[in-house]
């Protein structure tokens, strides 16, 4: 119990962007997620017990759901042999006991390394096996490897504040995702006649409160006349099959939608980064995208003028109550600044009167970044803020009195879960970069949260323990003594990203 209390306690105070970076899962991780939204499938894991359930291990993955897993159990004998005997006694005991309509294989470090032919295996099975055995390709490297991870701040830091995203040529492995949605591709789906007006929805990846979005965007899309084909992977074998039937897929992944391109002709519209879909005018610019696509783009315009008319009065009642007020924003964050910008400012309307940017003073050559390139980020917020119209003066790495001074002359803080920002005594608005959503009426309801809290103001965590801590201030909630952490942190950066600093 205490265990389960600490890790919560954790994963409550840390950011979920230095999670996902610092605590990476191994790509099974990715595999599960995926294969667990599929109706009646087994996932067969090809590699010793220890490799094969590592997933649990993680700040990621500890209070998830357990996963029903097999695993072929390798031992010193397989690994200089092979397993593909242990294999194949596996697969028949899962598809006689077990009844299932899949069975994933799925590869390890361990099945990569020695080479196992897992394609094979599969192939010689499905002949006596009634289960569909789909053989899951390893990418070897499934995780954003330094490259991409520069390629797409450079991406941003091109792209000028209010113009449309560009197609993005950054290389999303997806953690292991990815290598199952592209077996479905290759090993599942089967050419389709195209019906109009049909699309398919990525399942995955929607941020907070998901499952409310996509039940939303499927209401938007009744009513727009727009049928979905499939809800891809949480759907039964025979509709992934039918996948290819739909006229447009709208993802979160695009390496799979690339290939089901490839394959069978079907474009996809790339929801890559949530916050360029932000805001009214974002949630009108994807209706338009995908009625375009389907050929419906004026039935769309006429229709999200009546469905944005409803919420208009609502809308502006909040913004004006937003304005009203000064607000204090802490972030670490450089190159996404501008979108978060326009997103709180020009989106909700809130007035930000202070930015506190509390950098990583390892962060340029951590993504191999030069002077030049730095450079160009500080003039986009400067682009931003004239784009915007914004008064905020951006204070960037202040020191702790310049912080108590700019929280002190705001009404409120906006950050994200920084737990001891609470000590600034002022009422906290909780800033969750990937809220959102994909229909009006969802939006206003984010304001009418923040209204509320604005209404009823309260300071939660002024008298907190750990603010009687120092913590460090860019790697919260790292101690600023913990010497061991921040050495094992800075070999991380070393290894990882296979760069001397």
């Amino acid at each position: 119990m205490q265990d389960f209390i600490r890790d919560n306690m954790i994963l409550g105070m840390k950011p979920l962007a230095g999670v996902h970076r610092f605590s990476v899962n191994g790509k099974i991780s990715g595999n599960l997620a995926a294969i667990h939204e599929i109706e009646n499938a087994v996932p067969v894991i090809v590699s010793p017990i220890g490799c094969g359930f590592h997933y649990r291990n993680s700040a990621r993955s500890r209070n998830t759901s357990f996963s029903e897993l097999e695993c072929v159990n390798m031992n010193n004998e397989d690994v200089i042999f092979g397993s593909e005997a242990k294999l194949k006694k596996l697969l028949r005991h899962i598809d006689q006991e077990q009844k299932p309509e899949i069975i994933f294989v799925l590869p390890s470090v361990v099945s990569d390394v020695i080479n196992d032919d897992l394609e094979g295996v599969v192939l010689e099975m499905q002949k006596e096996l009634k289960a569909k055995i789909i053989p899951v390709r390893s990418q070897v490297f499934s995780h954003m490897d330094k490259t991409n991870a520069t390629k797409r701040l450079k991406e941003k830091a091109a792209q000028g504040c209010g113009a449309p995203s560009k197609k993005s040529g950054v290389d999303y492995k997806g953690c292991g995702y990815v290598e199952v949605m592209e077996a479905l591709v290759d090993f599942v789906m089967e050419p389709q006649e195209v019906e109009p007006l049909t699309i398919n929805v990525e399942s995955f990846i929607w941020g907070f409160g998901g499952n409310h979005k996509l039940a939303c965007m499927k209401k938007m899309f009744a009513k727009l006349g727009i049928k979905i084909n499939v809800l891809l992977p949480a759907c039964s074998l025979e509709d992934i099959k039918q996948a290819p039937r739909a006229a447009l897929n709208i993802v979160r992944r695009k390496n799979w939608a690339d290939k089901m391109q490839e394959k069978f002709g079907t474009p996809y519209l790339h929801i890559m980064d949530m916050m360029e879909w932000h805001g009214l005018n974002g949630i009108t610019e994807f209706y338009l995208q995908i009625g375009k696509a389907l050929g419906i783009e004026e039935k769309v315009r006429q229709l999200l003028a009546v469905e944005r008319k409803n919420i208009e009065e609502l809308y502006e009642e909040y913004r004006n109550k937003f304005a009203s007020k000064n607000f204090c924003l802490f972030t670490g964050m450089l190159a996404g600044l501008p979108d978060m910008m326009k997103a709180l400012e020009m989106d909700y309307g809130f007035s930000l009167k202070k930015i506190c940017i509390t950098l990583n003073p390892g962060f340029q050559k951590e993504c191999g970044l030069d002077d030049k390139f730095m450079q160009l980020l500080y003039a986009k917020l400067d682009d931003a803020k004239k784009y915007i119209g914004s008064q905020a003066d951006i204070l960037l790495n202040p020191t702790g009195e310049e912080i108590k001074k700019a929280v002190a002359s705001c009404d409120f803080i906006i950050t994200g879960s920084d737990a001891d920002k609470g000590k600034y005594g002022k009422t906290i608005l909780p800033l969750y970069l990937d809220s959102s959503v994909f229909d009006y009426a969802s939006f206003v309801e984010n304001m009418k949260s923040f209204a509320k809290i604005i209404d009823a103001p309260e300071v939660v965590g002024e008298h907190l323990l750990l603010n009687r801590l120092t913590f460090d201030k860019v790697f919260f909630p790292l101690e600023a003594n913990d010497e061991n952490t921040h050495a094992s942190r800075e070999m991380y950066a070393r290894m990882w990203r296979k760069r001397r600093l």
